[in-house]
């Protein structure tokens, strides 16, 4: 099994515990935003090490940011048990993964578009229309920023929340998910 299955099996592993406290090791969990941006901050710096272009390495930062961010942001006081993400990273391998045992993109949606009905909707109308889980903000572009990136640099993202899956890189692909997991999933390969 290589590094990313690995880094995969885990997050799938700890998003299906019943509790996923003092799972995860301390360098791969974020409990707060702070960790999570000194923990991006350092893979921006690392990114010179692995050859990663100077025009590349903001964007990839920039992506990561949103997705982790959001997963803080969409979730204060409402997660399930263990606050904070799983960011790991292996830049020699080209992939970036974030999880969290939130409350998932249709639940947070669903506050501000009541008819969903589905996870995989919910993630679809995320990354292709204006919309914020925190009305009355108006926000709601960053993941519309990420998947334009993705499909510009012909990168890959596989993003789960639920029993949802899509895979954005030249097109933006429905799968039915294999699994139906806590919170949201999010692997970048670049």
């Amino acid at each position: 099994m290589n590094v990313l299955d690995n880094s995969l099996q885990k997050a799938f592993q700890w998003l299906g515990l019943e509790n996923g406290k003092e799972f995860l090791l301390p360098e791969e969990h974020c409990p707060t935003r702070d960790v999570f941006q000194t923990r991006l901050d350092h893979m921006l710096k690392a990114m010179e090490k692995y050859s990663i272009s100077s025009n590349d390495s903001p964007l990839l930062a920039a992506i990561t940011g949103e997705i982790g961010n959001n997963s803080f942001d969409h979730n204060v006081g409402s997660w399930k048990d263990e606050i904070g993400i799983y960011f790991t990273y292996y830049l020699s391998e080209k992939f970036i993964l974030i999880a969290d045992r939130g409350q998932g993109v249709l639940t947070t949606l669903k506050r501000v578009r009541p008819e969903l009905k589905t996870e995989a909707e919910a993630i679809r109308i995320a990354f292709t229309e204006k919309i914020s889980g925190r009305s009355p903000e108006r926000r709601g572009n960053g993941l519309k920023f990420t998947q334009r990136i993705i499909q510009d640099k012909n990168w890959k993202l596989y993003f789960y929340s639920g029993n949802g899956m899509f895979i954005i890189n030249k097109d933006i692909l429905e799968v039915k998910g294999k699994q139906n997991i806590k919170g949201v999933l999010a692997v970048l390969q670049f």
